[in-house]
């Protein structure tokens, strides 16, 4: 095992020695492992150039994109960490386990064993085969079948799959001596947002709810805006009477208002957080121009408007601004055509105020999520032409929110210039050209059916909006 104490035997690679295309992997994965520098592991393995891009998409469809639950992919990942005694592993996957839902008491637990009374029977069994293989090589004939009564075949041999890569990577580790890297010191952002002011826009539910309870757990000082009272005040009072501002992001004159309220009450704004948005199924051809129309008022106007009022309460050196733009920014699937074009336009609204806020010491981030577990995601997606629509995308996953609110607590505790959720979009951002293309061909399966079906659908908006004419009053 790699303790530090000795020096690797394959040193990690410059640019120059990775190529420009594993170069920008490493980039990705870097800020997706939320390393301080670009991994080690990744550094050293991608000096073999082609075996490195082989590997990084098996690994990938083991985790994140396998068929298991993400937390018993962990738990499973930290037990063969424990076994080998790679601490390479165990703490990067130590993170990552409870970004997928384990408490850090289960993490700890792992370490136990599989006899730890607070393991569920599935959790049981899957730390008993990561044991198994790793002594005896193969799985015994009882444990085979109680995991067959627990796992389709598909998920039995992911398993044994998933529990060999690990092995074998773990082995690769020590074998070459990789250096265990260095995380930020306030990579979990526990302490460092204490006292930190905050304006949350779209704060009633969702992930602005959940992102103000977070950061009001970790000391921030709060001003919520939305456009749901009686829920937004439900969200301030959590949040230790933060507060709550009524206010409709397609209206400056409000959004100013709500800044200038923010500021008078919190004493000034160290980060602003632009997260109002709807959602709605909408063909190009045939939809309604209405819905279009009110996607870009909240989702790109809003944004627009609230970073414009708040830049200059933000234009210090410990200012930071995070745009709520989407893994549809990046790629651009059918029905989605006005949620893509306003949430392309929030991520290039972001890059140019970081250009502009640069001369302050001011930061900007855009968050790039896929699917959040969030009412908005059920409500946008429990069309009838979004679920035939879906129902030929293999594999599709609805990330846990907390991922996601992690993925922002992180974000503002670092001022990060990008965020992500689940890790693997920070995968499909520098290739995305090519990953539109996968979008493309992937939809195509009775995409006319689905397109006529959203024509008579006329799907709402995910959030009911005021009419603007009564919001102005």
């Amino acid at each position: 095992m790699s303790d530090g104490s000795q020096q690797p035997r394959i040193r990690p690679g410059t640019q120059a020695e990775l190529g420009w295309a594993n170069a920008l992997l490493v980039r990705a994965i870097t800020r997706a492992a939320g390393t301080a520098a670009p991994p080690n592991l990744f550094t050293t393995l991608a000096r073999n150039r082609r075996l490195f891009r082989g590997w990084l998409l098996f690994a990938g469809t083991l985790m994140p994109r396998g068929s298991l639950p993400r937390a018993d992919t962990e738990l499973v990942i930290l037990r063969v960490a424990h076994n080998t005694g790679c601490e390479y592993e165990w703490r990067h996957h130590e993170r990552m386990a409870q970004s997928a839902g384990l408490t850090r008491d289960d993490v700890e637990r792992v370490r136990l064993g599989p006899e730890e009374p607070q393991w569920s029977d599935h959790q049981r069994l899957l730390i008993r085969a990561a044991d198994q293989l790793h002594t005896q090589r193969e799985l015994s004939d009882e444990l085979s079948e109680q995991l067959r009564s627990e796992l389709s075949d598909r998920k039995l041999i992911e398993l044994c799959m998933l529990i060999g890569h690990y092995e074998m990577l773990a082995m690769t580790i020590a074998s070459l001596r990789i250096q265990p890297d260095e995380f930020p010191p306030d990579a979990g952002g526990a302490h460092s947002l204490a006292g930190r002011r905050v304006l949350i826009t779209g704060a009633a539910r969702g992930i602005g709810a959940a992102t103000a309870r977070r950061l009001h757990a970790r000391g921030a000082r709060l001003a919520l805006a939305g456009i749901e009272p009686d829920l937004l005040a439900e969200v301030a009072s959590d949040c230790g009477g933060a507060l709550a501002v009524p206010c409709d992001v397609r209206d400056r004159q409000q959004v100013e208002a709500a800044v200038e309220a923010a500021v008078e009450r919190l004493g000034g704004l160290d980060v602003v957080i632009a997260n109002a948005g709807v959602a709605a199924q909408l063909p190009i051809r045939g939809g309604d121009p209405e819905v279009f129309e009110r996607t870009v008022e909240v989702n790109l106007l809003g944004a627009y408007y609230t970073l414009r009022a708040a830049a200059p309460h933000i234009a210090h050196p410990g200012g930071y601004a995070l745009a709520i733009s989407s893994l549809a920014a990046a790629v651009h699937p059918p029905l989605l055509g006005a949620y893509s074009a306003s949430k392309a336009g929030v991520e290039a609204l972001a890059d140019a105020l970081r250009i502009e806020l640069a001369p302050s010491g001011a930061r900007v981030g855009v968050a790039y999520f896929a699917e959040l577990d969030t009412d908005m995601t059920r409500r946008g997606f429990g069309t009838e032409a979004a679920t035939r629509l879906l129902s030929a995308v293999p594999s599709r996953r609805v990330a846990p929110l907390q991922s996601g609110i992690d993925a922002i607590e992180r974000g503002i505790a670092r001022r990060s210039r990008q965020v992500v959720a689940p890790r693997w979009v920070a995968l499909l951002l520098p290739p995305r050209m090519f990953a539109q293309r996968v979008v493309e061909l992937a939809t195509q399966r009775g995409l006319e059916e689905v397109l006529e079906i959203a024509r008579r659908e006329h799907a709402p908006l995910t959030t009911s909006l005021p009419d603007k004419a009564l919001a102005r009053r």
